[in-house]
């Protein structure tokens, strides 16, 4: 494995240095142009963390592109549906939840091969969110206190949640087939 594939965003850290340093500008001054502290602008740098929206805005507008090119997003579907289930996850379970995921997506990258199509992949993609999170949410239950049991039910309406809406899309992806 290469030492980038362990840092999330490594690739869009490795941009906004190469960016920032292009414009003369220090992390100090981006910070205050993005109304955000320099840390996290060393975050961002470091690869550790992708800006919110509304920070992302500003950044495309402060280097004269578009927040996808600023991301260096990928738009196809798989990679959109990808990065929001990562987000999900994360949401839900926290970095190590989001980090099996990702080797998820990446073993079944593997074992693809690219023989699937595009709306295949998109299907297994969908059902292997579904399964990580139900997988999760099984070990959450089982190493999680009596006197935390809260937190478990939290999760697990929100669990519930993504799982039935990654359900319907499902749906709606193979009703499209027929």
């Amino acid at each position: 494995m290469a030492e980038n594939e362990k840092i999330p965003y490594a690739e869009f850290g490795e941009r906004l240095v190469r960016l920032r340093e292009e414009m003369g500008m220090t992390r100090k001054k981006l910070a205050e142009m993005c109304g955000v502290a320099q840390s996290t602008i060393i975050n961002y740098e470091k690869g550790t963390r992708i800006p919110y929206a509304d920070t992302a805005v500003r950044m495309a507008q402060i280097f004269g592109m578009s927040v996808e090119e600023l991301l260096g997003m990928d738009n196809s579907p798989l990679a959109m549906q990808q990065a929001e289930a990562l987000d999900k996850m994360r949401d839900i379970s926290g970095k190590k939840g989001e980090a099996r995921l990702r080797r998820l997506y990446g073993e079944a990258a593997r074992l693809a091969e690219g023989d699937l199509p595009d709306d295949k992949l998109l299907e297994l993609s969908m059902e292997l969110q579904k399964a990580a999170l139900l997988a999760q949410q099984k070990l959450t239950e089982r190493y999680t206190t009596r006197g935390n049991q809260g937190a478990v039910e939290r999760k697990s309406e929100k669990t519930a949640e993504a799982v039935k809406a990654i359900n319907k899309a499902v749906e709606l992806l193979t009703s499209d087939e027929e």
